[in-house]
């Protein structure tokens, strides 16, 4: 059975600038790392045969099991063609594994102290060689935006230094409002909205940081949480 989503938003009180916590908060960490044990339950699932809908099941399994309060938006999971879309409007469904397919899963718990976590992974299946290279490069790119992050630095930046260097390397970006992440609050996210060409906003606080990218006909994601502290960034 699905988690269901809070209807309360719990408040997270802090001012995003340069007098924003030095570390991140505990329950923020707890999110997070149950955001990417989470995810992790929901890669093991898969195997051909196995559905969007199992895998999602798995997932909630495990975050309820290790006491997520609810989601604050849906659990994605995407096979296949479903891999090219990761929105809040598409839940999983009944697509099956195949014996050489992606799996994507995006996992969003909420803690009882009231903070988010937000995780994408992607695993390959089956002997999928064009896959298994895509998710590689993606995830050095990623490696590699994250150690740009500066404390303040702004998120238009941050955009431009990741999406030189998708396209350097093949991908077209696939997120739907052409971002690489969003900000993330306790009870809330996009607050100070997102990591796109267009938004000079100084990154403080908790950001989330997602390149979404095709390559060829392989669709591949992965996502982390970063503290924008006082002084340094930390990923979480």
């Amino acid at each position: 059975m699905p988690l269901s989503l809070p209807p309360m938003k719990p408040a997270w009180a802090y001012r995003p600038g340069p007098d924003v916590a030095p570390e991140a908060p505990a329950g923020l960490r707890r999110a997070q790392q149950l955001a990417k044990a989470g995810a992790q339950a929901g890669l093991a699932a898969v195997a051909p045969g196995v559905t969007e809908s199992a895998v999602e099941a798995a997932i909630h399994d495990y975050l309820r099991a290790h006491g997520a309060e609810g989601i604050w938006t849906i659990t994605n999971v995407g096979l296949g063609e479903n891999t090219k879309v990761c929105f809040p409007t598409q839940g999983p469904g009944a697509q099956a594994a195949a014996a050489r397919d992606v799996l994507m899963v995006d996992v969003h718990p909420i803690v009882h102290e009231g903070f988010w976590g937000d995780c994408t992974r992607c695993r390959v299946i089956g002997d999928y060689p064009e896959a298994t290279a895509a998710l590689r490069d993606l995830e050095n790119i990623h490696r590699d935006t994250l150690a740009l992050c500066r404390p303040g630095m702004p998120a238009s930046e941050l955009f431009g230094l990741s999406q030189e260097r998708l396209g350097r390397e093949g991908f077209i970006l696939l997120d739907l409002l052409g971002n690489i992440g969003h900000s993330l609050t306790a009870g809330a996210a996009y607050t100070h909205g997102f990591i796109d060409a267009g938004n000079d906003t100084p990154m403080w606080g908790a950001w989330a940081i997602e390149p979404f990218a095709q390559r060829g006909d392989v669709a591949v994601k992965v996502e982390d949480v970063v503290w924008f502290g006082r002084e340094r960034c930390e990923i979480l």
